[in-house]
């Protein structure tokens, strides 16, 4: 989508359904036919916010929404008729700081710590499809990540915080959320079908909101995530359908305080549906999701319950347009995210307008422009409503 590369980012493509991966820049095997190799990417860009609030108005140098990465794979010859192999992925903001941690004013740690492990986890694969063990991105809502252009680029900050302490969110705040890596154990049907399935157990999360100090912290078993897809050629282009959906339960349920919650259980119950079109330079994606104790932004972990610990009813679209002109992508893309209202803590409707351009300078360098808007009609992060303004310039080199 964003340059001559097949692939957005190896991060997601190799855990994901149906993706090529990137091509590694070095490769080494031994005599037994033991490969090494390794990818990644430099990103590092500067963006501008100007908003209605101080909080929501400055200029930061980040990575952008994905940190920049170094990974290293290894892969094994077949060996009894099982294609192995493993991924350990590196992840490195730009910005001073430990892990996704900025500066605060001018001075940060930029030493080892800094270093954010996303992904470690080894694969094995036959004719029957293949297993994932170990960290790597989950499965529910996972296509959209894929298809955003800002992903690998510019995006949003978290509710339009210009000093938020993590890395930008690309159209997290409205169109989708953002799932998260995860440790766990996934199965992925055979890639040469046309019709797919994915079905994932992934460590389980608290259940809360940070916002009003309430949410169900203990955990007893495993969060469940599955997929379907079906990615076909037609006489018209590349057509990609999907659909997934996630469940997961924690207990000991708290309000601010330490009181109890009416109900000690909350569940998180979701699904979500999309689309992803190629027709020749044209590339559409469009997706919707909804559920209850889902949240926004990020899943389950910022206001996925309210004041008393309710689970909170939760929808959104996201629609991106890019149009390809041999090295250059031009793109428009829309979203929506809407959490309702409750007797107990007010709900929001968060949207976001981006219009980009992305150039590959060649297979390994790009540079890319983006302007956007994002609009809360109520920013639970400065318990008002936000419209934020946002000019990004920035270049990734990558391998």
């Amino acid at each position: 989508m964003l340059n001559a590369k097949p692939c957005l980012t190896s991060a997601f493509i190799l855990a994901a359904v149906a993706s090529t991966g990137a091509q590694a820049a070095f490769e080494i095997a031994d005599a037994k036919g033991i490969k090494f190799s390794t990818d990644g990417w430099i990103i590092v860009q500067g963006h501008q916010q100007r908003g209605d609030d101080i909080e929501t108005t400055g200029f930061r140098m980040t990575s952008g929404t994905t940190p920049s990465l170094f990974a290293f794979n290894v892969a094994f010859p077949e060996t009894d008729g099982l294609n192995m192999s493993a991924r350990v992925g590196l992840y490195i903001n730009s910005q001073s700081g430990a892990g996704n941690f900025r500066n605060n004013g001018n001075v940060g740690n930029t030493g080892s710590s800094a270093l954010d492990p996303r992904e470690i986890w080894g694969k094995i694969a036959g004719s029957w499809g293949e297993i994932l063990i170990g960290k790597h991105y989950s499965i529910y809502q996972g296509q959209p990540v894929l298809a955003d252009a800002s992903v690998l680029a510019g995006g949003l900050t978290g509710y339009d915080n210009v000093n938020t302490t993590n890395a930008l969110a690309a159209t997290f705040n409205a169109g989708y959320m953002y799932t998260n890596f995860n440790a766990g154990v996934r199965y992925n049907s055979p890639t040469d079908k046309a019709l797919k399935v994915s079905i994932g157990l992934y460590d389980p999360s608290q259940i809360r909101n940070v916002f009003v100090g309430a949410g169900a912290s203990q955990t007893r078993s495993p969060r469940l995530e599955a997929g379907v897809y079906y990615d076909s050629p037609t006489p018209f282009g590349k057509i990609k359908l999907y659909a997934d959906a996630v469940t997961q339960e924690a207990e000991n349920c708290t309000v601010a305080g330490g009181g109890a919650c009416a109900d000690d259980k909350v569940r998180t119950t979701g699904g979500s549906i999309g689309t992803t079109v190629d027709v020749g330079p044209v590339n559409l994606h469009l997706s919707g999701f909804s559920g209850k104790g889902l949240g926004s932004v990020l899943m389950q972990d910022l206001d996925a319950v309210d004041a008393v610990g309710k689970a909170r009813k939760s929808k959104g679209y996201f629609a991106q347009i890019v149009y390809r002109l041999g090295a250059t992508s031009l793109r428009y893309s829309h979203g929506r995210t809407k959490i309702d209202d409750t007797a107990a803590t007010q709900g929001h409707t968060a949207r976001s307008n981006i219009v980009g351009i992305y150039h590959a300078l060649n297979e390994y360098l790009t540079v890319y422009g983006e302007l956007a808007n994002s609009r809360f009609s109520f920013n639970p992060a400065f318990n008002k409503p936000t419209d934020t303004d946002y000019a990004t310039i920035g270049g990734r080199l990558q391998w």
